[in-house]
């Protein structure tokens, strides 16, 4: 609890340092001309959220578990809000996930979900590399630069490789150990395993993943569109994924920072300004992306009070008989 104290301190003294220097004045301005463009990114972030949600049901389904779309879109919101406001976001978000979708069907719950989150990860990361290349076309006009983009460009191929190999990576290492092996390990081998054959246990299933999950990243392009259209900034696609890229450059690496604070305003205003761009139209691009994660917190939050408020009002009524 201390730690997440002190990271979120920091985040704020950093949100603070990036806001002084653009100026509060025209941060204020940007953002009472962008507000018109929140309720549109609301609503590409719920259009969004109801793709991902019809890709995790399709992964279920294919295991074997059916659940309506509004019970996943709660477990979602509450595990992604969970994750946000928490270090190593991902960490904790995934496994909840699983733990609320569990019961007698845990294990296929695991490979259903991390199959799901694999398939996001994969559209991401390629999404990504094609962004890192528009960049550097843009951007590029220093060594150091062409170093990080290329860098992260490394990243996302790697990541990708890792992804689709078909090959598990955690059964030889158990093999190698054998009676040493530790149980988590044994038993991560084998959910990982299971992984890895699901693509080819249900290609269609994959391949509806798969498009959805390209679907999701258009409809990030777009909330950027939006702004861009309510600030009246003109834009083209290279302008567009070289955002892209910096966005998914900055979750990589500030993920383990509770809600990026002060993270996500400083490297989206920087991108801005590198594009040649107003960091002011950058930093409310950030501040209103931020006002959407915590309303979709809020509404997860909202979801898991109500279903434990329905579970303890079950076992009392239980209790009674």
């Amino acid at each position: 609890m201390k730690k997440n104290l002190i990271l979120a301190c920091a985040g704020l003294a950093l949100f603070a340092w990036v806001v002084t220097k653009i100026g509060w004045h025209e941060m204020l301005r940007q953002l009472e001309a962008v507000r018109m463009a929140l309720p549109v990114i609301v609503a590409l972030s719920f259009l969004r959220l109801v793709l991902q949600t019809r890709s995790w049901a399709a992964a279920l389904r294919a295991e074997g578990i059916h659940a309506s779309i509004g019970e996943l879109m709660g477990v979602r919101l509450a595990s992604q809000g969970m994750g946000y406001i928490t270090p190593l976001g991902a960490a904790v978000s995934e496994p909840m996930k699983i733990r609320l979708m569990g019961g007698r069907h845990a294990g296929s719950a695991a490979v259903g979900t991390l199959v799901d989150t694999g398939a996001y990860w994969f559209a991401s990361a390629l999404f990504g590399t094609l962004a890192c290349i528009s960049a550097g076309l843009l951007i590029a006009h220093g060594r150091r630069m062409t170093i990080v983009l290329a860098s992260l460009a490394c990243s996302f191929v790697i990541g990708l490789f890792l992804i689709a190999r078909p090959k598990p990576l955690l059964t030889p290492v158990a093999r190698a150990l054998k009676s040493r092996a530790p149980g988590w390990l044994n038993k991560s081998a084998q959910v990982e395993t299971a992984i890895r054959q699901f693509s080819l246990r249900h290609p269609a299933a994959i391949r509806k993943m798969f498009w959805l999950d390209i679907g999701c990243q258009a409809l990030l392009a777009a909330e950027v569109i939006a702004v861009f259209w309510v600030l009246g900034i003109a834009f083209n696609a290279g302008t567009l994924l070289a955002l892209e890229a910096a966005n998914r450059g900055l979750k990589m690496l500030t993920g383990w920072m509770p809600g990026r604070i002060g993270a996500d305003e400083g490297v989206t205003a920087g991108a801005f300004a590198a594009l040649g761009l107003s960091s002011a139209s950058g930093l409310a691009l950030a501040l209103t992306r931020r006002t959407r994660d915590l309303l979709a917190c809020a509404a997860g939050f909202c979801w898991l009070a109500w279903e434990l408020r329905k579970s303890t009002s079950k076992e009392a009524a239980l209790c009674r008989l």
